[in-house]
């Protein structure tokens, strides 16, 4: 699977909740509905990732380094829409 955003697209941070509704990646709430620029992209294998095999994410998983307004956080794929 290709990933979703390129470099230099404008997108949106997104709250995400697993399947019994509880935000499933909390470090990023203050985030929520503030706009960044997409910096570059990673891919992870899920092997890689720690405690990987319970998460419920995707075999590989894309992780953007993205711009929000002074800082530069790494955000997956999953907490990200793009800006109309």
């Amino acid at each position: 699977m290709a990933p979703k955003y390129i470099k230099g697209q404008k997108v949106t941070i997104i709250s995400v909740k697993d399947q019994h509704m509880h935000v499933k990646y909390q470090e990023f709430e203050p985030y929520v509905s503030k706009s960044g620029t997409i910096l570059d992209c990673y891919s992870v294998p899920l092997k890689e990732l720690p405690r990987g095999e319970g998460l419920g994410l995707p075999r590989d998983n894309y992780f953007y380094k993205v711009r929000i307004e002074n800082e530069v956080k790494y955000i997956p794929e999953e907490c990200l829409k793009p800006m109309r």
